[in-house]
């Protein structure tokens, strides 16, 4: 079996373990508060998450840093993730809307409709020609000067080690990828073309052993 799942496969192991998914908060949560942290949501007016699962990180966004003036748009490929965030952000509707959709096949956003696009971990899932056409995607769908706001699995922490955590994971999803949801290590950075972005924060975290990165990018 390949260690990448396909879409079709994506989409069926998240179904099936959407009940689950917030559990994955105790390696998760520290990523995602700096990715928040980052990513300047104060000031933004139109966002659109990649993966926006249950919808956990999207409630925070618009219950304590979007204004109440400011859009979100959520894409998932699971029906029963986009039923939990459905349920999670009803109070927020009609500001905030959630769609079903494959990334792998582009995204419908017009260009340069968004300012903000978050995808936290996503790209742990995508094949790297997913991966590329994902980025040429999202470079389109943002505003001049707009933020990609990236988290992920990775393998090394800042100082350049691998955590042995990090190592045990790594080799679960290479032979077992159904256990691990298709979720491998990546690297961030090298999916950006320096000559579109512009690097303005990275940083990894290594809670309970399990490394992170956190990536915010302007699109120049």
């Amino acid at each position: 079996m390949s260690p990448i799942l396909t879409p079709e496969q994506a989409r069926a192991y998240y179904d099936r373990n959407a009940h689950r998914q917030d559990a994955q908060g105790w390696y998760e949560d520290a990523a995602l508060e700096r990715l928040v942290a980052l990513g300047d949501f104060s000031n933004a007016s139109d966002v659109l998450e990649l993966g926006c699962g249950t919808g956990r990180l999207a409630q925070r966004l618009l219950r304590d840093h979007l204004t109440t003036h400011a859009r979100y748009t959520g894409i998932d490929i699971s029906p029963s993730m986009l039923a939990r965030a459905g349920t999670r952000l009803k109070k927020y509707a009609p500001r905030a809307t959630l769609s079903p959709g494959d990334v792998t096949l582009g995204l419908t956003a017009r260009s340069e409709s968004k300012d903000r696009i978050v995808a936290a971990y996503l790209f742990d899932l995508l094949s790297e020609a997913h991966s590329q056409h994902l980025v040429s995607e999202m470079h389109r769908a943002l505003r001049p000067g707009g933020l990609v706001c990236l988290a992920g699995l990775t393998r090394e922490t800042q100082a350049g080690d691998m955590t042995i955590f990090t190592q045990i994971r790594a080799l679960i999803q290479r032979v077992w990828p159904w256990l691990a949801g298709g979720c491998r290590p990546v690297d961030l950075r090298v999916l950006l073309d320096g000559a579109q972005w512009q690097i303005i924060a990275h940083e990894t975290v290594s809670p309970r052993g399990i490394t992170s990165e956190i990536l915010i990018a302007r699109k120049i």
